[in-house]
C-alpha cells in the first residue's frame, strides 16, 4: 500500500515537474524574442507627459529646401546655428546628433570651432567602429569575437577640443525596435558614454544636481521607457533659426538636440511607442534622455532568474489546477496570467524587464488543458443530468444549470430564501386593438427579448411568460450572491431598456409601450411542481403572490418594492416610501416603495 501511495504521488508530481522543466528551458532559451518583446511594449510603453526643458532643432524639409542638400552643408552652417542663441539666455545643453568627422574645409571648421568654444555644455556625436577579430581568452582558448571595438570616430581635433560627445550608435532588438543601449565603452582608457547619457550628464552638471546613471545588465546594456510618439516634443526647424525668424531666449536653460527631421537624411528607427510609424533619430535620443531625466531605464532579468520564475509559476499551477476543481484551475489560470502581467509592470517600475510571455503561455496553455480534461470527465455526468431537466424545464434554467458542476437532480420542492420579479405591459389589450397580431408579435418579440436579456444579465432565473407579462426568480435552482440587488437591477435595467426600445417601436409602428415591474423577497417553495406526465420549475407562496401584486399596482415606467426587499437594498438604491397599500386577495395591508429610476433617454420617472 506504501509503495502505491508513493507511486500515485509521484504520478501526480510529474506533469508540474514536467511543466516546470519545460517553462525553464524556453525562458532560459528566450526562442519567442520577437513576440516577447511585442508583449512587453503592450504592457509597459504608454505615452506620458514630455519633458519641456527638451527641445530639437530639426533639419527638415524646409531647410533642405532653402540650404540645399545636407551633403553640400559647410560647417559654417552649424556655426551659424550657435552663433543665433542669445547669450544671455542660453541653452544649459546644445547636442549635435550629426557626425562632424574629420576636417572639411578650413574657414568652415574654424568658424564652428570657435562658435563652440562659446558653450559649456556642447555635446557633438561620435561613432563606435565594429570589427570582428579572433581572440584569445585568458584559459587560452580562442574566439570569433564579431563586436570587437575597432575605432571610436571622434568629431574633428578643433571642435573636439573645445566640446563633449557620445557615440550615437543605435541598438536595435530583435524585432528591429529600438528600445536599449550600450552605456559606455572604453577607448584608449578613456571612457566615452552614449550620446544620451553625455548630453544628460552635462545638462545635470549644468543644473547643479548629480547625474544618476543607469543600471546595466553583464554586457553594460540598459533599456529606456519611451516617453511620446513622434511629433511630441518642441521641434523647430534649422532655417528658422540660422534666419532669425525665432524668438531665441525659448531656449534658456533648455536641453537643445539639433538632428535629421527629413525623411531624405535615413535617419529613422522603428519604435515601442509608435509601433505604426518611424521615429526621426534625434526624437529617439530626446525620448532617451526624457528617460534618463525622469529615472525611467530598465535592464532585462537574467535568463537564470526569468528562468526560475518560469518554473515555479507553471509547475505551481499545473500541479495546483489539476488536484482542485476544474473552476478553481480556470480562474486562477486566469488570474494567475495577471498576476504575471501586473507583476511585470511591477518590476518594470523598479527598472527590471521580465519577459514574461514564457509563464503567460505556460499558464494559459495549462488552463487550457485542464479545461479540456475538465471537459471530458464533466461531460457525461453533465449530459445525464440537462437531459433530464431539458424534458420539463425551461432551455434557459437548464443552460444555468449546465454551468454549475455541483448541481444535483432533485425532484420536487424546497423552500428556500429568493427574490421574485413580475413585469408586465400597460395598456397591452387597447394596444392590440390599434394593431395587427404581426406587428402586436413583433413588439411582443423585441419587448420580451428585452426582459430576458436583463434577467440573465442579473443572474436571475425566467420562470415563464404570462401573456405580456414575466416572472422571474432569483436565488433559484442555484445562489446567487446578492440575488436581492440584482432582481433590483434588473427591474431597472427593464425599464431602462423598454425607455430605449421606444424609439424604435415609434419609428416602426407608431406607438410606444411602458412597464410595471414589482418586486418582493422572502421564503418560498421553489421546484418541481406539476404531476407525474407535466411538471415545471417554478417557485410558489405568499412571496410570490406579493410580487405579482405589486407589479399589477404599478404605474408606468414605475418598479415597486416591499418593504421587506427594501430594506436589504436600501444602501444600493434610493426609493420613495409610497406608504401602505391593500392588495388585491390578501388580508392586509403591504408598504411600498417606489424605485427612483431613468428610462432609457435619461429622463426621470
Amino acid at each position: 500500500m506504501k509503495r502505491k501511495a508513493v507511486k500515485q504521488r509521484v504520478s501526480e508530481m510529474l506533469p508540474a515537474v514536467l511543466a516546470a522543466f519545460l517553462a525553464a528551458l524556453l525562458a532560459v532559451a528566450s526562442p519567442f524574442e520577437r513576440t516577447e518583446y511585442w508583449l512587453g511594449d503592450r504592457i509597459f510603453v504608454r505615452e506620458k507627459p514630455v519633458n519641456n526643458s527638451i527641445k530639437i532643432i530639426g533639419i527638415d524639409d524646409a531647410s533642405l529646401q532653402a540650404m540645399g542638400p545636407f551633403s553640400g552643408w559647410s560647417r559654417q552652417q552649424a556655426a551659424d546655428l550657435l552663433n543665433a542663441f542669445d547669450r544671455e539666455h542660453p541653452p544649459a545643453v546644445i547636442a549635435f546628433d550629426i557626425n562632424y568627422f574629420g576636417e572639411k574645409d578650413e574657414d568652415g571648421d574654424g568658424a564652428l570651432a570657435e562658435a563652440a568654444a562659446a558653450y559649456d555644455g556642447l555635446v557633438m556625436a561620435s561613432y563606435l567602429q565594429y570589427t570582428t577579430k579572433l581572440e584569445q581568452q585568458p584559459d587560452g582558448s580562442l574566439w570569433m569575437n564579431t563586436m570587437h571595438l575597432a575605432q571610436v570616430e571622434k568629431p574633428y581635433e578643433a571642435l573636439a577640443a573645445v566640446s563633449y560627445d557620445g557615440f550615437t550608435n543605435a541598438m536595435q532588438d530583435a524585432d528591429n525596435y529600438a528600445r536599449r543601449a550600450m552605456l559606455s565603452v572604453v577607448w584608449h582608457d578613456q571612457v566615452s558614454y552614449n550620446f544620451a547619457c553625455e548630453t544628460y550628464c552635462r545638462y545635470m552638471e549644468a543644473v547643479g544636481r548629480t547625474p544618476q546613471l543607469p543600471k546595466t545588465d553583464e554586457q553594460g546594456v540598459y533599456g529606456f521607457d519611451y516617453t511620446a510618439e513622434p511629433g511630441m516634443y518642441e521641434v523647430y526647424s534649422y532655417v528658422d533659426i540660422v534666419e532669425g525668424r525665432c524668438d531665441m531666449r525659448v531656449f534658456q536653460d533648455s536641453i537643445v538636440l539639433v538632428g535629421a527631421y527629413a525623411a531624405a537624411m535615413m535617419d529613422q528607427y522603428m519604435v515601442p511607442i509608435a509601433r505604426s510609424a518611424v521615429m526621426n533619430g534625434v526624437e529617439v535620443q530626446a525620448n532617451h534622455i526624457n528617460a534618463l531625466l525622469d529615472g525611467r531605464t530598465f535592464r532585462e532579468l537574467s535568463p537564470w532568474c526569468a528562468g526560475l520564475l518560469g518554473a515555479v509559476l507553471v509547475g505551481g499551477y499545473v500541479f495546483l489546477a489539476f488536484r482542485k476543481s476544474l473552476s478553481f484551475g480556470l480562474a486562477g489560470g486566469c488570474g494567475l496570467v495577471l498576476v504575471i502581467l501586473l507583476g511585470a509592470e511591477l518590476l518594470y517600475g523598479y527598472g527590471f524587464y521580465w519577459k514574461c510571455l514564457v509563464p503567460v503561455l505556460g499558464v494559459a496553455v495549462a488552463a487550457l488543458a485542464r479545461v479540456v480534461t475538465g471537459y471530458l470527465t464533466e461531460r457525461i455526468r453533465k449530459r445525464k443530468i440537462l437531459s433530464v431537466f431539458r424534458t420539463y424545464m425551461a432551455p434557459q434554467v437548464v443552460d444555468e444549470l449546465g454551468k454549475n458542476n455541483n448541481y444535483r437532480i432533485e425532484l420536487g420542492g424546497r423552500d428556500r430564501e429568493i427574490a421574485v420579479l413580475f413585469v408586465d405591459i400597460r395598456g397591452f389589450t387597447s394596444l392590440s386593438e390599434r394593431l395587427s397580431p404581426g406587428e402586436i408579435v413583433e413588439i411582443l418579440n423585441r419587448y420580451l427579448g428585452q426582459v430576458t436579456e436583463a434577467i440573465f444579465r442579473n443572474e436571475g432565473t425566467l420562470d415563464k411568460f404570462i401573456g405580456d407579462a414575466v416572472m422571474a426568480v432569483y436565488n433559484a435552482p442555484l445562489d446567487v450572491q446578492e440575488y436581492r440587488q440584482k432582481a433590483v437591477r434588473t427591474g431597472i435595467d427593464i425599464v431602462d431598456a423598454v425607455g430605449r426600445m421606444n424609439g424604435e417601436l415609434k419609428r416602426d409602428f407608431g406607438v410606444e409601450i411602458a412597464c410595471g415591474v414589482g418586486i418582493h423577497c422572502g421564503r418560498a417553495v421553489v421546484g418541481n411542481i406539476g404531476c407525474e406526465y407535466r411538471m415545471d420549475y417554478t417557485a410558489i407562496g405568499d412571496t410570490v403572490n406579493v410580487a405579482e401584486r405589486l407589479e399589477s399596482i404599478a404605474r408606468p415606467g414605475q418598479v415597486l418594492l416591499s418593504e421587506e426587499l427594501y430594506a436589504h437594498v436600501k444602501e444600493d438604491f434610493a426609493a420613495e416610501f409610497l406608504g401602505a397599500r391593500d392588495l388585491k386577495g390578501r388580508a392586509g395591508s403591504v408598504n411600498v416603495f417606489s424605485l427612483e429610476v431613468t428610462d432609457g433617454t435619461g429622463a426621470d420617472r
